[in-house]
């Protein structure tokens, strides 16, 4: 059951990740053919509105993107607690762990408000990479062709 969670939670942050990329670039395409039509008098509401288009964009997906990877890195921690008991009890014939915890990983654990350890998960930084960093680009390209237009 985790193993198909996993899937699905990776499924579903390329569904994100991939749909944040055709609204940015949709948004992009917008400006470019606002730009195109010479629409003189504009430049500074037209390059606010595609500021405001792309920052809620980076945003939304940015906290969707977070939500499935909180999720996943929360079924993880329980797949992996799994493991151990699994290679305790076939190492040492043993359960050292009380039966309430071997039940309690095994439930479903990719929607519990659970604290995350961020700190040995590198995930977070891909996130501000990946959606700040094509806010910035973005905001940069729509910048330079409104004011070299």
């Amino acid at each position: 059951g985790k193993a198909v969670a996993l899937t699905g939670y990776d499924e579903s942050l390329w569904k994100v990740r991939s749909g944040y990329a055709v609204l940015l670039y949709g948004s992009v395409g917008l400006v470019i053919g606002f730009v195109d039509k010479e629409m003189s008098g504009a430049s500074i509401s037209v390059l606010c509105a595609a500021g405001l288009l792309i920052f809620s964009f980076s945003i939304f997906g940015a906290l969707m993107d977070y939500s499935f990877m909180r999720s996943k890195i929360c079924v993880v921690n329980h797949r992996d607690k799994l493991i151990e008991l699994a290679y305790e009890k076939a190492a040492t014939g043993n359960w050292t762990a009380d039966k309430s915890a071997i039940l309690d990983s095994l439930k479903n654990s990719g929607e519990r408000k659970e604290k995350i350890d961020w700190s040995q998960r590198p995930g977070i930084v891909r996130l501000f990479i990946y959606y700040g960093g094509t806010f910035l680009a973005c905001s940069a390209a729509i910048s330079v062709l409104i004011h070299g237009s």
